[in-house]
């Protein structure tokens, strides 16, 4: 449901502080909206063609967050959110807080299809997940074990 795409200068993160940002902004999300974690898709995406630049200079020191959510967050808990999901950056990439946009872009739960199924309104993941297949809600619960033991 939730899709956070990181975008990085090539090389700016090794591959573990790669895994920790994932699982720091699978956490908060799963902690402040208090949707499952298995839901939280993180991509790091540095392609090295990519130029990117802020009044026409070149702006390649920053990390930029761009999170499409679910609508029907209320103002805090997206706050909250941007606010850890920066910190949590920051301390694991070394980059200063100010050099990380967050960007939250919401979207009607209906305006989104994964697993087959469009997504359920927030709060109704449950019901949501009772009515997929056998196999893919063992796949689903596969995926959220796997997070709980990383998590401790």
């Amino acid at each position: 449901m939730p899709t956070y795409v990181c975008v990085v200068k090539a090389g700016l993160l090794n591959n573990l502080q790669k895994h920790r940002i994932a699982a720091a902004i699978t956490r908060l999300h799963s902690e402040t909206t208090g949707a499952p974690t298995w839901l939280v898709q993180v991509v790091i995406d540095e392609n090295e063609q990519r130029q990117r630049y802020l009044s026409g200079q070149p702006a390649d020191h920053q990390i930029w967050i761009r999170g499409d959510i679910r609508a029907g967050r209320t103002s805090e808990q997206r706050q909250r959110l941007m606010l850890g999901i920066v910190q949590a950056v920051s301390e694991i990439s070394g980059v200063e807080e100010s050099a990380i946009w967050v960007y939250l872009c919401s979207l009607a739960p209906d305006d989104m299809m994964e697993y087959g199924h469009v997504l359920p309104q927030a709060g109704k993941e449950q019901a949501w997940f009772e009515a997929l297949s056998s196999e893919l809600q063992q796949y689903l619960t596969s995926i959220r074990m796997q997070n709980e033991k990383i998590a401790k």
